[in-house]
């Protein structure tokens, strides 16, 4: 009788809880979640059995003590807890989904290793339309693929977006951005990044466009519900103009950019910023921002993005505006 008051008594001292969606709970020692699957010693159960929970079938997990956690992205560590679908560390950071993309570990020397060498990938394709004003006025569409995939150590991105755009009877914009980007992910607050953004833009003239950079990323804000980065580096600039008459613009420039985003609850708000000044020529630079909020997330694969987008540019060509914006609502699916 002994034995067993203490083996009861252990076992309701032990941090880690589990509560299935049955209404049933478990307590002891979490040892790591990985594939989709918990892993977890229960004493009353036997300590020798390790059971593993499937965590569709998981409603919530608490944990007293640090542990490690990460979707392949950034690494949290700290007490977490897991609610509604998110999972949160008191390291103060951004929170992972609850699902078989999050890993959960002690040691830092045993991440697991069925998905510690895996780049795993998520893929969106999306179709908006669009009002814009500016270098052209009128509505268009525009139409996007992307696939995003993460390891433990690094986040390698890649996309296509062509713009379509009408005033009247003729077409006011026709552009395509490729882009690529390559940054290691920081276990601290330092990393470092490189992009791609190459393509033509027809409603500037600008018959083929490229900016390749490189630098050192900063993360300057992390909690549960988002995160600020800054990234500084270098860039050279291409651009070949459609008029012959016009000489193409070929520059060294610096990069600076600052990548926002917050999770509101019934929305998730996102902002990017691009600055690329000149190193050549003083006062030559340009701006690209766009923010956006994504609704309705929680029905499936599909939601909803509305938004704003802004291309600056300080010295355009002769007779073009500055400024070109386009307002979005954009449709998006995404798997995995």
């Amino acid at each position: 009788m002994r034995a067993l008051y203490l083996l009861i008594m252990t076992a309701a001292c032990l941090a880690d809880t589990v509560t299935m969606k049955d209404g049933t709970f478990l307590k002891g020692r979490i040892v790591r979640i990985a594939d989709g699957v918990l892993e977890m010693r229960v004493p009353v159960l036997g300590d020798a059995n390790l059971q593993r929970l499937k965590l569709g079938q998981v409603e919530s997990f608490v944990t007293d003590d640090a542990v490690l956690v990460s979707s392949g992205g950034l690494v949290s560590r700290g007490p977490a807890n897991a609610a509604a679908g998110r999972v949160a560390s008191k390291g103060g950071v951004e929170t992972s989904p609850l699902d078989s993309t999050l890993e959960l570990w002690r040691d830092p020397s045993l991440r697991p290793a069925e998905t510690a060498g895996n780049r795993h990938w998520t893929t969106q394709a999306d179709v908006d339309v669009s009002g814009r004003s500016g270098v052209v006025v009128g509505s268009g569409f525009s139409a996007g693929f992307s696939a995003k995939g993460v390891t433990k150590a690094s986040t390698l991105t890649a996309g296509v977006r062509l713009i379509r755009a009408d005033a009247g009877n003729q077409t006011s914009a026709d552009d395509l951005h490729i882009t690529a980007s390559y940054e290691t992910n920081p276990t601290d607050v330092v990393f470092w990044y490189l992009r791609s953004d190459t393509g033509y833009d027809n409603a500037r003239l600008i018959d083929f466009f490229s900016v390749n950079a490189a630098g050192w990323g900063f993360r300057l804000y992390s909690s549960a519900k988002g995160k600020l980065d800054a990234r500084l580096g270098l860039a050279h600039r291409y651009e070949r103009y459609a008029s012959p008459t016009q000489a193409s613009l070929a520059a060294p420039s610096a990069d600076v950019g600052l990548i926002f985003s917050r999770e509101l609850g019934w929305a998730a708000w996102d902002t990017s910023l691009n600055f690329v000044p000149s190193l050549q020529k003083n006062g030559d630079f340009y701006v690209r921002h766009e923010t956006s909020l994504n609704l309705l997330r929680n029905a499936g694969p599909l939601s909803l993005r509305v938004g704003v987008s802004n291309d600056f540019r300080s010295k355009p060509l002769p007779a073009q505006v500055k400024t070109d914006t386009s307002y979005f609502l954009r449709t998006t699916y995404v798997w995995k």
